[in-house]
């Protein structure tokens, strides 16, 4: 249950005038607003985005940008590395970044290790005043994708007025090679409803509506000059398996479950539409494109389904008195969120009608992290984080000893998870995805349903170049319009 986002500037405003024709106005800095759509939307995201400059960035297609670190080299026999630390990048409180900046940050996330890329680290120096060396025990793919979510510096286009307010007042920071951001202020306003929010954007109230609830979507698509832009988070809606239960181990039972559900009617008539069905946990828009045939992974197939628990002695069989008995019947823990309590139950619905009766037990999130690292579970529905990149894939299937978000049991991926961590070349790398994403649709360790998605909506006063991933990331190029024009 993760997720992420990024920075902005704009616009020059001119401004009517009566002095001397050869002396311009001067620009004056545009000033917008947000829309928080409910008491409950997390505003840290958001502040981390305007605020902040990763290591490294990683692109919705997984594939490793620059960042704070502007380049890199690796040694011939990928277990030296070099960073090079862009030049000139100012921290809010004025001074330049250096080496031992990089370096403080890696070293800490390193002694508590979360992320796959840096498990490997032997030791971090600096190699000079912008050079920072990373020595590694074992090759791994996953070094860049793990610099990523170390922790950020605070050189954003922005910073917040205040230390931690619910609806907090950005500032524009001068940008080392830049000119000064024209977007001068952002102004983060929190609206009780979503109605609410909406109504502020139609009436020019707000600007950036920064998650459009799923039955506006409709009524915002076809508003004169409101923009949305969809954006598919990085995790995937699971119904996941502990594979220490002596049955939901059976590969043949957890195929049958997977053919029994219809995700594209789950998308359609649970997630309003707005959600793209998935078939296992790689990211869906990954630069190595191993979903190219997952219409075919899962058809929708009751029929099948109950032939593959009737072959493996999963047999429904009556009572005395008539009643048919379940094939089995598993305790499914459910995330306390209205939409998970809904998936949960049209999943009840759906393998009642092939004989396995499914006990719904919800849970609030923090238990439910902690029953699903404890493998305390049967089963569970639940957003399970799969990250841009391949590091929560090695993490979640590979064979290793460190702790797991999910204590699952399954190991019949670890093989083709080792092998996407120790690609030394990009022909490697994308054979070793391949290998990984089959072994997880002909064996798959849960019932990955859909890709959550939600919208951005921008108001009339905006115009948005083109840009890739979510909108958010271009805001630095935005430009702003004076109301009336």
């Amino acid at each position: 249950m993760l997720l992420v986002f990024a920075c902005l500037p704009g616009i020059v405003i001119a401004t009517a005038g009566c002095g001397r024709a050869d002396a311009p106005a001067a620009a004056v800095p545009a000033r917008i607003t947000v829309a928080l759509p409910s008491a409950d939307v997390p505003i840290a995201p958001l502040l981390f985005l305007l605020t902040q400059t990763r290591l490294v960035s990683v692109d919705q297609t997984g594939i490793e940008q620059p960042a704070l670190i502007e380049r890199w080299t690796r040694s011939d026999d990928q277990r030296t590395w070099t960073l090079f630390v862009r030049d000139g990048v100012r921290l809010h409180d004025g001074r330049i970044v250096t080496a031992a900046d990089v370096v403080t940050r890696v070293r800490e996330a390193v002694d508590r290790p979360s992320t796959p890329g840096l498990w490997p680290v032997t030791s971090v120096e600096e190699a000079g005043p912008r050079e920072v060396r990373v020595h590694l025990r074992e090759p791994t793919s996953l070094l860049l994708e793990s610099l990523s979510v170390t922790q950020a510096v605070d050189a954003g286009a922005y910073q917040a007025k205040d230390d931690a307010p619910a609806e907090p007042e950005l500032v524009a920071v001068p940008q080392s090679g830049h000119g000064p951001p024209s977007i001068g202020t952002i102004q983060v306003r929190r609206y009780e409803t979503p109605r609410a929010a909406v109504a502020a954007l139609l009436r020019e109230d707000v600007d950036v509506l920064y998650e459009v609830p799923s039955e506006a979507r409709g009524l915002l698509a076809v508003e004169d000059g409101v923009q949305i832009f969809p954006n598919v988070k990085p995790y995937v809606i699971t119904l996941g398996f502990n594979h220490r239960h002596p049955i939901l181990r059976r590969r043949d039972v957890r195929l049958a479950m997977n053919i029994a559900v219809d995700r594209q009617a789950l998308v359609a008539q649970v997630a309003g539409g707005v959600g793209i069905p998935a078939a296992d946990m790689l990211w869906h828009q990954h630069w190595t494109h191993p979903h190219v045939d997952d219409a075919q992974a899962f058809p929708v197939d009751r029929q099948r389904a109950g032939q593959l628990l009737d072959a493996s002695g999963l047999q429904q069989r009556r009572t005395p008195t008539g009643a048919i008995e379940p094939r089995f019947r598993v305790t499914c823990l459910v995330v306390d969120d209205p939409m998970m309590q809904r998936i949960a139950r049209r999943l009840q619905k759906a393998y009642a009608d092939i004989g396995i009766s499914i006990d719904l037990e919800p849970i609030a999130l923090e238990a439910l992290g902690t029953r699903l690292a404890s493998g305390h579970f049967d089963a569970f529905v639940s957003p399970v984080v799969s990250g841009y990149g391949m590091s929560m894939p090695y993490a979640s299937f590979g064979n290793h000893g460190h702790p797991r978000m999910i204590d699952h049991g399954y190991t019949a991926a670890a093989p083709a998870a080792e092998l996407v961590r120790a690609a030394a070349t990009r022909e490697a790398f994308v054979e070793a995805v391949h290998a990984l994403h089959r072994t997880l649709i002909e064996d798959p360790p849960a019932v990955s349903l859909f890709w959550s998605e939600t919208s951005r909506a921008v108001g009339r006063r905006v115009t948005v170049p083109d840009s890739s991933g979510d909108v958010l990331g271009s805001l630095a190029r935005w430009t702003v319009r004076s109301k009336g024009q």
